[in-house]
């Protein structure tokens, strides 16, 4: 909770309590305010679990009869699984971010109420959200989420390191074969020790398949039915996974490790590698790292196979309102919901981290402000978002043991620059994945 919400949390008890004493009862008290208090459970860390909190507070200005308690859960796992624990033991907080492939579990679990159901639908214009963050979201014709905390890969690269290995700065690589070609010649001229980096992260395995319009999962992506097999034997697998192994036996591919995005980020930093594959999440702290380390940083779509480009999916998160609350606790989240996505806070929002508004209506102040024109690398993610075809490989997997597949993916490839072929590698995380789908469909 914020100082100020402490405060005002306090003074509103001590002022309850001191009216009822007065009044000779313990009931409801009547002829004032009571004070409903929300739990809002993230997974931020940093200057954006302080925005967060900032937020929560101005929220709270607006609305005195509301007290917002804002807690980071650590990581968006943790978020997920305490949420779920909370639930269950009727504890739950009023509002939950969960991350895209969180979706899957949540909607299954009949733990939360879809959000459509408690926000009045005077209070907010679904036709003016960004339509492939709805797609996403949305399951049918039921929106089971608020979008908020919306993001795409993109190419980070070092402009002044392509500039002396005669790379034109202004032309970031769009295709593997010229990630391929422009990392020889970074390393070749001395400009960086390493072509690239990015975190060994399923996303991106995720993206690289969506960009193919390769289903990532039967049943329609998973969102017809439960799914029960995972097409990672697809030639758009292969093709993925033999590039990156190669990139790696090259020397061009710096592996910081299984989901170290903090590793990948501070080696582009610190100029060990000229180009970084990540989310859009971080260019406003990359482009303030890349400006203190004495390099301009430039934006390129998400590099993909020669041909094959159908658009990427939303990564991030959304934010959940879990069953089981009072009345006045749901409709006090319902208005938490509805305030953060108004255009204003979307566009702060999106300024302070990188995310992008998930509201159109913020999209055009931003345009109308000169804000792209002004800073050209937060315009990449959406440029890349608008030229996105809508398919069902774009509108991204649901499947309830998600993180598990993530895991498996990632370990697979430990395995490959170990020694094992791409197509052992691949056959024996298909064979588990396939197992943690069946084992989660039983349920």
């Amino acid at each position: 909770m914020t100082n100020e919400s402490t405060r005002r949390k306090f003074l509103a008890t001590s002022a309850t309590t001191g009216a009822l004493a007065l009044a000779g009862c313990s009931g409801q008290l009547t002829g004032g305010n009571s004070t409903t208090t929300i739990k809002f459970w993230h997974a931020m860390g940093g200057d954006t679990a302080k925005l967060l909190d900032q937020m929560g507070s101005d929220f709270e200005s607006e609305h005195e009869d509301v007290s917002v308690e804002v807690t980071s859960k650590g990581s968006y796992r943790e978020t997920l699984n305490s949420t779920l624990s909370a639930v269950k033991a009727d504890k739950p907080p009023a509002v939950a971010q969960i991350f895209d492939i969180g979706t899957g579990l949540a909607r299954t679990s009949d733990a939360f109420v879809a959000v459509q159901d408690i926000i009045p639908s005077d209070k907010i214009d679904y036709d003016n959200f960004l339509n492939p963050v709805l797609n996403y979201y949305r399951i049918g014709d039921t929106l089971n989420s608020m979008p908020f905390n919306s993001s795409n890969p993109v190419l980070y690269y070092n402009k002044d390191a392509f500039e002396k290995a005669g790379l034109d700065p202004e032309s970031p690589p769009k295709t593997f074969q010229e990630i391929t070609d422009a990392s020889a010649k970074l390393i070749d001229s001395g400009a960086t020790k390493k072509g690239i980096t990015w975190p060994n992260h399923g996303w991106f395995v995720e993206q690289w398949m969506a960009e193919q319009n390769q289903l990532l999962v039967n049943e329609e992506n998973g969102r017809a039915g439960d799914p029960t097999e995972i097409y990672l034997e697809s030639d758009a697998a292969k093709q993925i996974f033999n590039w990156w192994t190669e990139l790696y036996e090259q020397g061009a591919y710096l592996n910081p490790g299984i989901e170290d995005w903090s590793a990948a980020k501070q080696a582009f930093i610190a100029g060990k590698v000229g180009m970084l594959i990540t989310s859009t999440s971080g260019i406003a702290s990359t482009t303030a790292g890349a400006k203190e380390n004495g390099f301009e940083m430039g934006t390129g779509y998400l590099p993909v196979p020669e041909g094959k480009r159908k658009g990427v999916v939303i990564g991030g998160g959304s934010l959940w309102v879990p069953k089981g609350l009072s009345d006045a606790k749901q409709t006090a989240a319902a208005d938490f919901l509805v305030w953060l996505s108004q255009p204003e806070q979307q566009v702060r929002w999106h300024k302070n981290t990188g995310y992008f508004p998930v509201r159109k209506e913020a999209v055009g102040q931003l345009q109308d402000n000169g804000w792209f024109d002004e800073n050209p690398n937060f315009k990449t993610a959406f440029d890349q978002l608008q030229a996105t075809k809508d398919t069902t490989a774009t509108r991204g997997a649901q499947m309830a043991p998600f993180a598990k597949t993530r895991t498996i993916v990632e370990k697979s490839y430990v395995s490959m620059i170990q020694g094992t072929s791409v197509d052992s590698a691949l056959a024996s995380a298909k064979k588990d994945v396939e197992s943690e789908l069946a084992r989660a469909n039983q349920k």
